[in-house]
């Protein structure tokens, strides 16, 4: 039996007057009535008089016993009013629910023995005041005798009352829809009764469609006409397929909710459907329609989290990732079950569910969208998907990516804090932006043992400070595994507190001002100092720098000279011939006999002697080599790429020591020649043109060391010591020696762009060495000519003091054939080779200094000029005498590829002889 607020004020007017309380039937009793309405309800539907009968008694045995009209309780007073309340501010209504509350304050307070049943009261008023039905059910046969006090009683309309509504639905003024039973053919005699939670029919009655959108779809209805409705009922009319109750589609759409299909919405392939023969309105079905991609958005997130919470490989960002997704759903499950607390009340429509899930279903729809970018990203990358999703205009939208992105940086956070702290790299899934290799140890944990995961880096990280987080791990790693120091680093413990107070979504709020960046900042540069610190205090590193500059770029110059001259003998020998104990106990007599025996006992330990790799036909000059032994931490700098480098320089520098070495000792046998030339008046020609080339080779040897001492390696140097002042932190005074070096080996022309113009610089050095052979050769000849003519001179003047003849006609013959194989054989040799090698030497620095002017470095042109500085070779040569156009030095570049002159054949002949 239904209760008072389950019929509408109109049915209770028209056929419950209720006498004595303004009824329209003077003198009928309130039983009389009962059975009026039960006669009018049940005989209406076609029910027969037995059934009439039998419900008139339940209805007259409920409302006469002491449960129905007892004093009910204060508390079940209170639920009623807080329903009232509740319904009022779901509404909008704060104002009324205010003032509900205090009206009913002041009826307790005024009716304590006036009114017994205040919650009936309050009851009726809440049913009258509702403009939706508050449950909908299907109506079902009564299988008790006393109906259950929440079920409902069919009702009907009066279309005389109730046009508007009619007109509403879409039917006309004239008539009325009354549901038909005459196709049941009996009724259970038992009475009817409703189910509390999924109502049905016991027989096959189906109900009716409503006549009007906003009523319930479980009341019955008639087909009258205007004239008289009540006398002339039309026949009955039986639709073909029952239309739901708009409550039986909101229990359908929890259950598409929590993604379990229902008997009207089926799930085929992940996707919900409503069967067509469903009877509904195309308005009603789009709402539908509409609502059940909340289950099609829950049901995508759900699989996500079960699929990848079973993974684990997953790491632990993703399974971060998972957990907060299943925070997220489990919000929604509370949502979900107030929403069932709602249905079973009765009090949920299709358009407040449509108001209650639309936030939810923008929610969802959110994480649908993440976790499709996501896919099977990971650690560092999973971050960086979710960030993409931060900026979003909604603030909870934005609130919730957040929440993800919290948890997602939460292992993040802790390997960070790790790393930076302990240099300690707790990363099994490899996820974060660090890695490293377990086999690497020694000096090499520097640049070899760990490296940065670029797939890894989250996007709110920059790169710099990516490279700041590595160098501090690193740096602790390397004072512990390395330096051997154990010393704590200043301020670590105020850093240590900091870090830990902080929250992990502090990684994602931005660089500017950011709090954990600047901690990991003030950490990163005590750190970067302490090593500092270490490398330049206990290892020395400045010391070990300069000694390198003194020995290896030739820098000491009186123990370069004198390895010069002591190694003279020996590295004139094959290659092959040579012994490096030997070397090295020259170098020790070098060592001894110049400034460098003042250096510390360490770095003198570290010099030592190093034959290069042998080719055929190499002398000593060719593979000798001093070398300086690295081990300890002071290899993090020098490492072997870069002594391979320095060793490049040696050789470079040694050869052009050598060729500076080498025309100092010719001039000075040149200059000892002058003397003979005033007795050997044939000597004079050949010695003035000897004397010509070595001054001009002498002038570009001087020119080039100067270029190399001063413009490269002192202007080098003076910027690394700037450089390195300026450091924070070790890799940067790696990168400023890195660059101090690529400097040198650019200048000194041992590049790749630079190795045509090397390869002609080594040619001219191959004349040098010519030259100095013929010279010697001169020297030679020179001095045998000038013994011999002193020895026959002494002869005769020791013949004439005896007496006799100081000559005889064999002598002079002797003496006349000597001279004539010495100034025609010996000296016209040597002047013939002279010319030769003068117009090779000048043709092959015509071709470098129009290297040197075409390079883009700016100091090998200007290297260009010192060495032509008064155009003796530019006006032999048109090429140097041309404007240095971008244009023109294309030009004269194709122009290079021109066939060899003559004298550039022989230069290249001479070259390539033994």
């Amino acid at each position: 039996f239904t209760s008072t607020r389950e019929i509408s004020n109109q049915e209770v007017a028209e056929v419950f007057p209720m006498n004595g309380v303004g009824g329209r039937e003077e003198g009928s009793g309130a039983t009389v009535q009962l059975h009026k309405l039960c006669a009018h309800l049940i005989g209406g539907a076609g029910g027969g008089q037995d059934l009439v009968s039998s419900h008139y008694k339940s209805a007259l045995q409920l409302l006469t016993s002491t449960a129905s009209h007892g004093h009910p309780g204060q508390g079940e007073e209170g639920t009623v009013l807080d329903r009232m309340v509740k319904g009022l501010a779901r509404a909008g209504r704060e104002r009324d629910a205010a003032q509900l509350t205090s009206l009913h304050t002041k009826l307790v307070s005024c009716s304590k023995d006036i009114l017994r049943n205040r919650t009936s009261i309050l009851s009726l008023l809440y049913s009258l005041s509702e403009r939706e039905p508050t449950r909908n059910l299907q109506p079902s046969p009564f299988t008790s005798s006393i109906p259950n006090s929440n079920s409902k009683q069919p009702k009907s309309y009066n279309p005389s009352s109730n046009k508007s509504s009619l007109s509403s639905s879409g039917l006309g003024s004239g008539s009325t829809f009354r549901a038909p039973l005459s196709s049941h053919p009996s009724l259970s005699t038992s009475g009817l009764s409703h189910s509390a939670s999924q109502p049905a029919l016991s027989t096959s009655f189906h109900p009716p469609l409503p006549p009007k959108p906003r009523s319930r779809p479980s009341s019955l209805y008639s087909v009258e006409t205007d004239s008289d409705s009540r006398s002339a009922p039309l026949p009955v009319v039986r639709p073909s397929d029952p239309a739901p109750s708009e409550q039986e589609l909101v229990r359908e759409l929890v259950f598409v909710f929590q993604g379990i299909e229902g008997s009207l919405i089926t799930c085929r392939g992940g996707n919900y459907s409503l069967d067509k023969k469903v009877a509904m309105s195309a308005h009603q079905r789009s709402i539908v329609i509409k609502l059940c991609e909340v289950g099609w958005l829950y049901g995508q997130v759900h699989s996500f989290t079960e699929r990848q919470a079973g993974e684990v490989s997953y790491g632990l960002v993703g399974h971060s990732f998972v957990t907060a997704l299943r925070e997220e759903l489990t919000e929604y499950y509370r949502l979900l079950a107030a929403l069932e607390h709602s249905v079973r009340e009765g009090s949920v429509t299709l358009l407040q569910l449509g108001i209650w899930t639309r936030q939810p279903m923008a929610r969802l729809r959110l994480l649908v969208e993440v976790v499709d970018s996501v896919g099977m990203s990971r650690g560092g990358a999973l971050a960086t998907q979710l960030y993409q999703h931060l900026s979003q205009g909604d603030p909870e939208l934005r609130g919730c990516v957040a929440t993800l992105l919290s948890a997602c940086c939460r292992p993040l956070y802790t390997m960070l804090l790790r790393w930076v702290l302990d240099g300690s790299l707790e990363d099994p899934h490899n996820e974060f932006f660090i890695c490293g290799e377990p086999g690497v140890q020694g000096e090499a944990i520097w640049h070899h043992k760990y490296s940065i995961r670029k797939a890894m880096i989250p996007r709110f990280l920059s790169m710099t400070w990516t490279k700041k987080i590595l160098s501090t791990g690193k740096s602790i790693n390397f004072l512990n595994s390395v330096c051997k120091d154990s010393s704590p680093v200043e301020g670590r413990a105020s850093v240590i507190s900091q870090l830990e107070m902080m929250d992990p979504a502090t990684l994602f709020r931005g660089e500017l001002d950011s709090p954990l960046l600047e901690t990991i900042g003030h950490l990163y540069r005590s750190t970067a100092r302490h090593v500092l610190d270490i490398m330049f205090g206990k290892f020395q590193l400045m010391a070990h720098m300069g000694a390198l500059r003194k020995y290896m770029l030739l820098g000491q110059g009186d123990i370069m000279r004198y390895l010069l001259d002591l190694l003279e003998g020996e590295l004139s020998q094959p290659a092959t011939q040579l012994y490096p104990h030997n070397l090295a106990g020259i170098l020790e007599t070098a060592i001894r006999g110049t400034n460098t025996q003042f250096e510390q006992q360490e770095i003198l330990e570290r010099l030592d002697v190093r034959l290069l790799e042998i080719q055929p036909g190499d002398t000593g000059w060719d593979v000798f080599s001093l070398d300086y032994k690295v081990i300890g931490p002071i290899g993090v700098v020098f490492t072997p790429d870069t002594m391979t480098q320095y060793l490049m320089l040696f050789n470079t520098l040694w050869r052009a020591k050598r060729m500076e070495w080498v025309l100092s000792c010719t001039w000075k046998k040149l200059a000892s020649l002058h003397k003979m030339a005033k007795q050997i008046k044939e000597l004079a020609p050949v010695l003035h043109l000897a004397n010509l080339v070595a001054s001009e080779m002498i002038h570009f040897v001087h020119q080039l060391a100067y270029y190399i001492t001063f413009e490269v390696m002192e202007c080098g140097w003076d910027a690394l010591i700037k450089q390195i002042n300026l450091a924070e932190s070790l890799d940067e005074v790696i990168s400023a020696h890195e660059e101090f070096l690529c400097t040198l080996v650019a200048r000194a022309l041992l590049d790749d762009r630079s190795r045509e113009v090397l390869t002609q610089l080594r040619a001219i050095y191959d004349r040098i060495l010519e030259f100095q052979t013929i010279a010697n050769r001169i020297h030679d000849d020179a001095t045998a000519e000038w013994d011999a003519r002193q020895t026959r001179d002494l002869l005769i003047n020791s013949k004439t003091k005896s007496g006799g003849y100081g000559t005889t006609e064999q002598m002079d013959q002797q003496d006349k054939d000597r001279r004539k194989v010495y100034m025609k054989t010996k000296l016209g040799s040597a002047r013939a080779q002279l010319r030769i090698v003068s117009q090779s030497y000048g043709d092959m620095v015509r071709t470098f200094l129009f290297q040197l002017t075409c390079s883009h470095d700016e100091s090998l042109q200007c290297l260009s000029f010192r060495l032509d500085f008064n155009a003796h070779y530019k006006k032999r040569d048109s090429r140097l005498s041309k404007p240095l156009t971008f244009s023109h030095r294309r030009m004269s570049m194709s122009g290079m590829s021109t066939p060899m002159t003559s004298s550039q054949m022989t230069s290249s002949q001479m070259s390539m002889g033994p």
